[in-house]
């Protein structure tokens, strides 16, 4: 655990988003966001902080396994009033005139459809993917569902139009897909140890966060969809052949690998997340992908 109470931070620099607060902080001679553990709304004593932080650093090192481009993560402590905090830092990944342009302000510059562009209604996102001019559209497809079926297997409930996009280069006239980001919202960042202990060895409630939630935030008709419901119709054939690309590179060993290395986190944590992803690796992806 790297301890960055004592970096320098770049005061010229902000993040948004309603995860915990965020400072920029300078690691190693780079810019680095520095996450904080957002609060529960019910609780206020310090152990009742969400495991964000944690959900950050090993879902985005999982993804890393499946070949994906996602954001370098550190985790650490960060000390404020001799408080000491479980923290994540992020590499920044906007450097030489780099700026990072949300998908959702791409949808929303397609005028002609007057469409919301955080809205995330499946058809919508797939009529800017398909109308859009910056990007090869094959590509930036094959990215949307790759990224689909990989938050598919670490529960990811809340990837939605402000939380991918595009590292865009005004001068150079470049444009890239951004590293994925932002994964503090899987591995049901909310459970306390306490809530694991009584889940874990239920069978009809750990079978529930597979098959019930988490559900995408991207919505079908005004449903956020559901998994395993929807990858397992086989139905859509641009998510049929992203479960083809992403399914063989899964690899459960060297994501328990992860989780055993990652520090500061208790034994019944690590049995959960072992346990719970390869459960939504078997029922969700596997049981989609035999079927294929």
């Amino acid at each position: 655990m790297v301890d960055f109470t004592n970096c320098n931070i770049n005061k010229f620099k902000y993040y948004g988003g309603k995860n915990g607060g965020k400072i920029c902080i300078i690691y190693n001679k780079e810019n680095y966001m520095l996450k904080f553990p957002s609060m529960k709304d019910t609780f206020i004593n310090e152990h009742k902080y969400s495991n964000s932080c944690i959900s950050e650093y090993i879902s985005c090192n999982i993804l890393k396994t499946l070949g994906l481009n996602v954001q370098e993560t550190i985790l650490g402590t960060y000390k404020i009033n001799n408080n000491e905090k479980i923290v994540v830092a992020c590499k920044d990944f906007t450097s030489d005139g780099t700026i990072f342009k949300q998908f959702a302000e791409l949808k929303n510059s397609q005028i002609e459809t007057s469409k919301n562009g955080y809205g995330t209604e499946l058809s919508e996102i797939i009529e800017t993917i398909e109308n859009q001019l910056i990007y090869d559209v094959k590509k930036l497809k094959d990215f949307f569902w790759d990224m689909f079926i990989a938050d598919s297997l670490i529960g990811n409930f809340d990837r939605h139009n402000g939380n991918w996009g595009f590292l865009i280069n005004e001068n150079q006239k470049k444009i890239d897909i951004a590293p994925i980001y932002d994964c503090a919202s899987c591995l049901y960042p909310q459970l306390t140890d306490e809530n694991i202990s009584k889940i874990i060895s239920d069978e009809e409630e750990m079978n529930a966060r597979v098959f019930v939630f988490t559900t995408s935030a991207l919505k079908l008709n005004d449903k956020k969809i559901n998994y395993f419901e929807y990858i397992n119709s086989v139905k859509n054939e641009d998510c049929n052949n992203a479960l083809l690309r992403i399914f063989p590179k899964i690899d459960i060993e060297k994501i328990n690998n992860i989780i055993d290395e990652t520090p500061d986190i208790s034994e019944i944590r690590k049995e959960f997340y072992k346990k719970i992803l390869k459960m939504r690796y078997e029922k969700i992806l596997k049981h989609s992908y035999e079927k294929l």
